[in-house]
């Protein structure tokens, strides 16, 4: 089969951890060239599935674009949570967790705590605004989720308590047993998929909100800046035009980043910190455990 997941130019640890973990569950399984389609760790349950002679759906989540065309040819093993059993219409004992969890299981090297307090945005957050700047003012460790997976890892478990709002930034540091408290700084962060894996590891938990910042145009050429500055005092105007463009949001003043660090150390001191019962985490894992030891007899590993 061949591995499906979701490639970002600029990396993001909750896509990038596919092929390792998988290696360590299948080894030496996934052929680049094979046909047949494994759809593993993602948000990748949607109409953009390229088609195949047959798909086989090991724990993924829907939450983006159309549901996809799944038929005869399509093997699900487990999904996400709830959310995404439902919408597919499949039976809710194949809703267990993301399958990210399994990480922990296979790394165990040893990790000091170093940090009180992690903050990791999504990874598109991390695009648009400096929040490596914010979390300076702040005095909160900064987790960027475009590094490496295993560097993500480690400084996950380095920390007392991870506030994230990249989702799997909350299944790594539930996996490895770190506190954590979910936070939504943009509208792209979806509740949707949040709630599908929320609900199984059975814990209720909303958004602290965050206001957002922006990193601005400051790397564009002075020419874009110049063009930029003029769309912006169009952009409320009868004179702008749609086919123009938005412009992006002006960078943030460092009053405003001043402001969501406090934001930032209020919400650590106020938010109830989340960690799935250990009951549950166990019996989620012992599941994918079961699914992962069936998928191998199927296919005589």
């Amino acid at each position: 089969m061949r591995l499906y997941y979701f490639k970002d130019r600029e990396g993001n640890f909750g896509d990038d951890l596919n092929p390792w973990l998988w290696q360590q569950l299948f080894p030496d399984f996934f052929d680049e060239q094979h046909q047949d389609i494994f759809v593993g760790v993602g948000t990748l349950l949607n109409h953009r599935i390229p088609p195949a002679p047959s798909v086989t759906v090991f724990g993924s989540g829907h939450g983006y674009g159309e549901l996809p065309n799944s038929n005869e040819k399509w093997k699900f093993y487990c999904v996400r949570g709830p959310l995404t059993a439902k919408s597919l219409g499949l039976p809710d004992k194949l809703a267990i967790t993301d399958p990210a969890s399994l990480s922990a299981q296979f790394y165990t090297t040893k990790a000091q705590k170093r940090f009180n307090i992690s903050f990791m945005p999504h990874c598109e957050s991390a695009r648009l605004g400096d929040w490596s700047a914010v979390c300076a003012i702040a005095g909160i460790n900064y987790i960027d989720p475009r590094k490496h997976f295993l560097d993500v890892f480690d400084a996950i478990r380095q920390s007392e308590l991870l506030l994230t709002e990249a989702m799997h930034g909350a299944i790594l540091a539930d996996s490895f047993r770190v506190p954590w408290i979910p936070v939504k700084a943009y509208p792209h962060i979806s509740s949707y998929k949040w709630q599908d894996w929320l609900q199984s590891v059975r814990i209720e938990a909303n958004f602290s909100n965050l206001p957002p910042i922006w990193r601005g145009d400051v790397t564009n050429s002075g020419t874009t800046r110049l063009k930029n500055i003029i769309k912006r005092g169009l952009l409320k105007t009868p004179l702008w035009q749609p086919s123009w463009g938005k412009p992006p949001q002006p960078r943030s003043p460092e009053a405003h980043l001043v402001t969501v660090a406090n934001c930032l150390i209020e919400i650590s001191k106020s938010s109830t910190l989340r960690l799935s019962k250990d009951a549950i985490f166990t019996s989620n894992t012992t599941r994918l455990q079961e699914t992962v030891f069936q998928f191998k007899r199927d296919f005589g590993l």
